[in-house]
């Protein structure tokens, strides 16, 4: 398991990266591109549970 320091490194760059998506308008974005973007969310969305999760754990 990484270690704590790294664990909050990557939830900070994950939880940058959700608030990019959620925020970036797809008003001219084709459907597939839509997609992509639903789907790196909720991968995103399932990596910041886990380590929280993990971090609460140790705590």
């Amino acid at each position: 398991m990484v270690d704590r320091v790294e664990a909050s490194k990557n939830l900070e760059i994950l939880k940058a990266n959700q608030a990019r998506l959620m925020n970036y308008s797809h008003l001219f974005s084709s459907h597939a591109f839509k997609q992509d973007c639903d789907a790196k969310l909720k991968k995103i969305g399932r990596q910041i549970y886990n380590i929280e999760k993990q971090l609460n754990a140790k705590s």
